[in-house]
C-alpha cells in the first residue's frame, strides 16, 4: 500500500487525538488523573510523548468523518485500535489486502476535502477582508 507521508504522519495525530483528552472535548488540556494528584501513583520518571496537534487533528477528524462509511470504519480501526491486521481484518470482516486498499483509496479523499476546506477559508477570509475594505471607503 503505497501511503502519503504527510497524510500518514496527520493519521497518526488524529489517532493520538481521537485516544486522548482531544476527541473528549478538553480543549487540548491533558488530563490528569485525581490519584497523581494525591501521589499515589507517582514514579521518579516521566514517560516522553508524541506531542498531538489538536487543531489538526480536529481538522482532520472532520476531513475522516465525510468518508464513506467503510471507509471511515476502516480508517478508524485501522489507526485508532490496537492490535494487528489479523485482528483488525477480523473486527472489519474483510481481509488484509482490502483493508490495504481501502487505506488507500482513503488518503486521497481526505487530502481532497482539506485541500477544499482550505481554499473555502480562503474565499472566506477575501471576501471578508472585501467588506471591511469597502465599509472604510
Amino acid at each position: 500500500m503505497a501511503r502519503n507521508e504527510d497524510m500518514e504522519r496527520r493519521l497518526q495525530n488524529w489517532a493520538r487525538w481521537k485516544l486522548g483528552a482531544g476527541a473528549r472535548g478538553a480543549l487540548g488540556y491533558a488530563s490528569v488523573p485525581f490519584t497523581s494528584l494525591l501521589g499515589a501513583d507517582r514514579c521518579d520518571f516521566e514517560e516522553a510523548r508524541i506531542p498531538t496537534v489538536d487543531c489538526e487533528a480536529e481538522e482532520t477528524d472532520r476531513a475522516v468523518m465525510t468518508l464513506p462509511s467503510e471507509l471511515r470504519a476502516t480508517v478508524e480501526v485501522f489507526y485508532v485500535l490496537g492490535g494487528g491486521m489479523a485482528a483488525k481484518a477480523r473486527r472489519l470482516a474483510c481481509t488484509e489486502a482490502t483493508i490495504r486498499a481501502r487505506i488507500a483509496r482513503s488518503h486521497p479523499l481526505i487530502q481532497r476535502w482539506l485541500v477544499d476546506e482550505s481554499a473555502r477559508r480562503r474565499q472566506v477570509r477575501e471576501e471578508f477582508e472585501r467588506r471591511i475594505e469597502a465599509a472604510r471607503r
